[in-house]
């Protein structure tokens, strides 16, 4: 059921009941002195169950949601249904509608079965919307699966060659990457496709670049600016460790000195989180994976954010800038 309580279904039904009361009085014979009076009628009729419906399916829905489709749709027409009949007879007691007896019948059945008409057809509509949506949730996480399967074979081949340069030369060292490398593994694989708060995905850069540090000493340096950020934001798991890794890839192993990369974030707005990585400008390795990174990224962030997120890389002055914009979701 769609959650009733919020005030754009409480206008969706008050206009669709309206126009619903507006379809129905002009379906009578066209009369100009009982146009207003008929319409009148059926708003206030419509209206009423409509609003008293929602209302009540309100209450209902979440004990409703955990019931079985078939099992909850009768029970909400039912509901309808009830009201529906109260409705009409409270209108022949209050003498709005001045019949009795057959004629009184005949009415309440006609009024029943138009709310059974109306209700299945939005019941219908209702159950499609929402098996749409379950199967777009699906083919989303499928999606999401299949782009993080392909992040972690980059990672773990970088990783693997920063172990076998260290086994000869120094093997103490070379034990604590691969138990640094181990934990990395279990957390990336451990997040699957849901968002991870914020603190955890700087945690696992902070694993990663001391596990480079090792491999690279001095040459790497990394100006973090963090503090300001709140930490309990939500981002999607490898979203920051991937924009790192090509920063240290293709901006500082190929510069015999080496260099520095700045790591930013802050909320420049309510309710949105920027991050930007900074790293020096060096030349072009052939074949490099850098842009397959980049696209890769924005497809997974598309999949969790939409368009509410953003990706943007710029090279100015000697630094390569990666821009990551993406609203805050807490838990």
């Amino acid at each position: 059921m769609p959650d009733l309580c919020q005030p754009r279904a409480v206008l969706a039904v008050a206009v669709g009941g309206e126009l619903l009361a507006l379809l129905f009085a002009l379906a009578l014979p066209l009369d100009a002195n009982r146009f207003w009076p008929r319409l009148g009628l059926w708003s206030l009729a419509v209206q009423w169950v409509g609003l008293l419906g929602s209302a009540g399916l309100c209450a209902l829905g979440p004990s409703l949601g955990r019931l079985p489709i078939v099992m909850s749709s009768t029970l909400a027409l039912i509901w309808l249904l009830l009201l529906t009949a109260a409705t009409t007879l409270a209108a022949a007691w209050f003498g709005l509608l001045p019949l009795t007896g057959e004629a009184l019948s005949w009415l309440l059945a006609r009024n029943l079965l138009l709310t059974a008409l109306v209700a299945g057809v939005v019941l219908r509509l209702i159950y499609l919307r929402h098996a749409g949506r379950e199967r777009d949730q699906a083919l989303g996480r499928a999606q999401l699966e299949v782009l993080q399967a392909r992040m972690r074979p980059h990672f773990l081949f970088n990783s693997l060659n920063t172990i076998a340069s260290l086994v000869a030369s120094d093997a103490g060292r070379a034990e604590e990457v691969t138990l640094a490398l181990a934990d990395l593994l279990r957390a990336s694989i451990e997040a699957g496709d849901r968002l991870i708060p914020l603190s955890d995905e700087i945690e696992l850069c902070r694993q990663y670049l001391d596990l480079e540090r090792l491999r690279l000493g001095e040459r790497l340096t990394v100006d973090w600016q963090v503090d300001a950020v709140p930490a309990s934001a939500q981002v999607p798991p490898l979203s920051l460790q991937p924009l790192l890794e090509n920063a240290v890839y293709h901006g500082i192993e190929p510069m015999p000195g080496g260099g520095r990369i700045a790591l930013r974030l802050y909320a420049p707005e309510h309710g949105t989180l920027e991050i930007v990585i900074d790293n020096p400008i060096a030349p072009r390795r052939p074949g490099s994976g850098l842009h397959m990174a980049m696209l890769n990224l924005r497809a997974r962030l598309a999949g969790h954010f939409g368009d509410t997120a953003s990706l943007v890389e710029v090279e100015e002055s000697g630094r390569h800038r990666v821009r990551l914009r993406l609203p805050i979701t807490r838990t």
